[in-house]
């Protein structure tokens, strides 16, 4: 398993660092299996040096402050226009009403984004299994719903 920063420059993003974002890339079975832990401000341009945003398998979100998860509406133009057309959907996992704040963050009706993100929540306890990764969320004190995610490869 590898873990790459790809912003942690806090609250938000500065002049050299985006805001909240993890890239976490396991091999298993031949490919290579990837996820981001949150996708904050300015996180989507600073991802790219690192990888194809069109590669990612999942993003989970700690909570949903800005500073963690605002830059999904980039990921969503993205993937809505590539040019070379419509990839499917991601699984989003967040917090309860992560699919609303970011639809009303693009302006967007209810399921707006739903060609593109398959909007899950996260339930503490209730670890994820994407490939060869587990991802357990742990509740965590914050003034929002938030979660620590603990990822795993191979048990």
């Amino acid at each position: 398993m590898r873990l790459t920063i790809v912003g942690c420059s806090g609250s938000y993003p500065g002049p050299d660092a985006a805001a909240s974002c993890y890239l976490v890339e396991a091999e298993d079975a031949g490919r290579t299996w990837r996820i981001l832990l949150d996708l904050g401000s300015g996180a989507l341009g600073a991802l790219q040096r690192f990888t194809d945003p069109e590669t990612i398998d999942a993003v989970f979100i700690s909570h949903l402050h800005a500073d963690h998860c605002l830059d999904l509406c980039g990921y969503y133009v993205l993937r809505k226009y590539h040019p070379q057309g419509h990839r499917g959907q991601v699984p989003v996992y967040g917090p309860q009403g992560i699919a609303g704040r970011i639809e009303r963050a693009y302006d967007l009706p209810p399921g707006g984004m739903a060609a593109e993100f398959d909007f899950r929540h996260l339930e503490a306890g209730q670890p994820v299994t994407i490939g060869p990764l587990s991802i357990a969320p742990i509740p965590v004190a914050h003034p929002v719903e938030a979660y620590g995610l603990r990822v795993s490869h191979d048990g």
